[in-house]
């Protein structure tokens, strides 16, 4: 690369940093058999310039041209693509590479990527074999196929893999853009909590190589009258624009929500049917609050028919009690697929686990199988709990992490907290604002760290 064009790049990621937050699609590597490389992203509305920089088996100190250094000037069949057929790759070998996208005349770096070579291609995309042994695992072991897939985001297409391959790992060693998507918009179907997630540090950041989810009073920041009186736009909001989604006016009855909160989600980077994945977290303690580690539908579902799969969930309140006398507090975990029917509002018997301490104190490991029959649900390996698979879950999902508070499902009615009954009523047309009245009460709960949902790893494997 030229000292001209480092120098235009530089210029253009600092007016990025200065105007912007686009991030950049996560490229595909496809390393090709018998020899090749093949690395693109797809294509965006907006994007008229690509350049990958390409090193093998050494890292990037920074913005350098790499071994090789390719500007991709026309997209074809709907990616930006650089291929060669001459790049000699073996079992092992790790590419690290870093992606350059002018968009809407800026530029944005994708920067400190990197793909290990544990599987071979061919030019048209399909995996290769070699003498029956797939690629995709070390070459002395044979593949099982699985009926895990990975859902091709750019195609729709499905991937397969082999039965125990370790398909999506995150450590949190930092925050990666590319794979987690910071939802900002107003809550929708199916429980409309009572937050506005947002796309802000102090909602979603990295601390002590954890990612933290956090909940904060919108009045701590904005004032009491603004949640009464005010409206709030959101910048980035990954809503439909246009509507309430991303712009709303408190009026009367009809206050704007009392909390922030963070969610993030894979809905744009990794999507699978059937499979294992694995949660260590430490849960939320706090009146009203709940953790949400779950699978949800790529394809959204209507309101009338929203199924989930839930790795894990409890309550953020230390007491509480349905009207019966159930124990609904941070004692009860529970997990397991909901299928939402407004016809018939009851929820299916799902698996729980009680326990003598709270679920929120500690570090647990959360675990769900999901096969085509059966959902199969574990806490730090221990199993609890199992319930029918098949429709609706039958169908891709994506993993989604958030706080939320709240809302018009999770909590019954009449439920008894410490001492006070929930201040709003699920169907109310005042709870938005029966619940900001409250806030004196359930906010005192709500202490520093313990609030944070904070995620060590997330993994998922083929079954």
């Amino acid at each position: 690369m030229s000292r001209a064009n480092k120098y235009i790049i530089l210029i253009l990621t600092l007016v990025n940093i200065i105007l912007g937050q686009y991030t950049p699609p996560q490229a595909r590597v496809e390393p090709l058999y018998p020899r090749g490389l093949k690395i693109s992203i797809p294509d965006e509305k907006g994007i008229s310039l690509v350049a990958f920089h390409i090193k093998f088996n050494e890292e990037f100190e920074g913005i350098e041209a790499g071994t090789i250094a390719r500007d991709i000037l026309r997209v074809r069949n709907g990616r930006w693509t650089y291929q060669d057929n001459t790049t000699n790759l073996k079992f092992g070998d790790v590419v690290h590479y870093w992606v350059h996208v002018v968009y809407n005349g800026l530029g944005y770096n994708l920067l400190f990527q990197q793909h290990e070579v544990t599987k071979f291609y061919n030019p048209d995309g399909t995996k290769v074999n070699l003498d029956g042994v797939s690629t995709s695992i070390q070459p002395s072991q044979v593949c099982a196929f699985s009926p895990t897939k990975i859902v091709d985001l750019s195609t729709g297409t499905y991937q397969n893999t082999c039965t125990g391959e370790l398909i999506f790992e995150d450590n949190f060693q930092t925050l990666n853009d590319s794979i987690w998507r910071h939802v900002e918009r107003f809550p929708r179907i199916p429980d409309y909590a009572f937050v506005t997630y947002r796309d802000n540090e102090r909602n979603i950041k990295i601390k002590s190589n954890k990612l933290h989810l956090i909940p904060t009073l919108v009045e701590n920041e904005y004032g009491k009258d603004f949640i009464r009186y005010g409206n709030l736009t959101l910048e980035r909001c990954t809503g439909i624009i246009g509507t309430v989604q991303c712009s709303r006016e408190a009026f009367g009855p009809y206050v704007l929500p009392a909390v922030f909160s963070g969610y993030v989600d894979t809905k744009k980077s990794f999507a699978f049917i059937y499979g294992k994945i694995e949660i260590r977290a430490k849960l939320p303690r706090g009146d009203w609050i709940y953790p949400i580690l779950s699978l949800l539908p790529l394809n959204d579902a209507k309101a009338m028919n929203y199924p989930e799969l839930r790795i894990a969930t409890t309550s953020g309140n230390t007491v509480l009690r349905s009207s019966g006398g159930a124990d609904l507090s941070g004692h009860v975990l529970c997990s397991g697929g909901i299928q939402r029917n407004f016809d018939t509002p009851k929820r299916p018997d799902n698996p729980r686990r009680f326990a003598t301490d709270y679920w929120f104190e500690e570090y647990h490991t959360y675990q769900l199988e999901w096969s085509q029959n059966r959902i199969t649900v574990k806490v730090d390996n221990v199993e609890y709990g199992s319930m029918n698979g098949g429709p609706p879950f039958d169908k891709p999902f994506y993993i989604a992490l958030g706080v939320a508070v709240g809302g018009h499902e999770e909590f019954p009615d009449m439920s008894m907290s410490d001492g006070y009954i929930k201040p709003w009523k699920n169907v109310g047309s005042k709870a938005l604002l029966d619940f900001y009245n409250a806030t004196p009460i359930w906010s005192r709960t709500w202490q520093e760290n313990l609030k944070d949902l904070s995620v060590e790893h997330v993994k998922v494997w083929a079954i």
